[in-house]
C-alpha cells in the first residue's frame, strides 16, 4: 500500500516536479553543485546528531534555554512526522528510479550526471534535509524574532532555503518532497516556538 502512495504522488505531482526541476537546473553549475554537496552534510546522522546535542545544550544555561527547548521541539516533531510517518508511510521511491519510465527520463538523466549521479539509501518524501534545517533555524528564528531580533529570522532561514535548493540541483529529490519538507519544518519550528513560549509565559518569564 505504502509503494502505491509513492506512485500517486509521482504521478500527482509529475508536472510541478518537471517544471521546477527545469527552472532550477538553469542554476546548475560547478559553483552550486558543489555548495550542494556541502549541503548534503547538513541533513545526515552527523547533523541529526549535532543538532540534537547543540539543541540539548543550549537548554542548561538559563539565558539559552528558551533557544534550546524551542529547538528540541522542532527537532522531535520534524523528525516524526518525516522519518516515522511520511518516509516510510508513503515509501516513494527517488528520481534517479521513478523517473526512467517518463519522457522527462533523458532531460533528468543528464543533469543528474552532470550533478554526480549520487544515489542515496533513504527514502525520497518528504525531504529530511529540508524538514531538519527549516525546523531548527525557524524555531531558532522565531525565539530570535520574540526578544526582538527582529531581522535576524531572515538570515537564519537563508540556510534551509539553499540546503532544499541545492536538494533539486543534486537531482535527488523531487521538488515536490523539498516544498513538503519545507512546509513540515517550518510548521515544526513554530511548534516549538509556541511551546516554548508558553512554558516560559506559565513560569512567569518572557520568552
Amino acid at each position: 500500500m505504502s509503494g502505491q502512495i509513492g506512485g500517486m504522488l509521482d504521478t500527482l505531482f509529475y508536472g510541478f516536479d518537471t517544471a521546477v526541476y527545469s527552472f532550477f537546473w538553469k542554476f546548475q553549475n560547478p559553483v552550486t553543485i558543489g555548495i550542494a554537496d556541502l549541503c548534503q552534510h547538513m541533513g545526515n546522522t552527523a547533523a541529526f546528531i549535532l543538532y540534537l546535542l547543540v539543541s540539548l545544550f543550549l537548554c542548561f544555561p538559563k539565558k539559552t534555554r528558551k533557544y534550546g527547548v524551542a529547538m528540541v521541539v522542532a527537532f522531535f516533531v520534524s523528525l516524526l512526522l518525516v522519518n516515522v510517518l511520511l518516509k516510510p508511510g508513503t515509501a516513494r521511491l527517488r528520481p534517479y528510479i521513478t523517473l526512467k519510465d517518463t519522457p522527462f527520463w533523458e532531460t533528468y538523466h543528464t543533469h543528474w550526471v552532470n550533478a554526480g549521479a549520487h544515489i542515496e539509501s533513504s527514502l525520497s518524501f518528504p525531504s529530511g534535509h529540508t524538514s531538519l534545517n527549516f525546523a531548527v533555524f525557524t524555531a531558532l528564528g522565531a525565539v530570535l524574532t520574540e526578544v526582538r531580533k527582529k531581522r535576524a529570522w531572515l538570515l537564519l532561514l537563508l540556510i534551509p532555503v539553499v540546503v532544499g535548493s541545492t536538494r533539486i540541483i543534486r537531482c535527488v529529490h523531487y521538488p515536490s518532497d523539498v516544498l513538503v519538507g519545507m512546509i513540515i519544518g517550518i510548521a515544526a519550528g513554530l511548534t516549538g516556538y509556541l511551546v516554548t513560549r508558553h512554558f516560559f509565559l506559565i513560569k512567569g518569564e518572557k520568552a
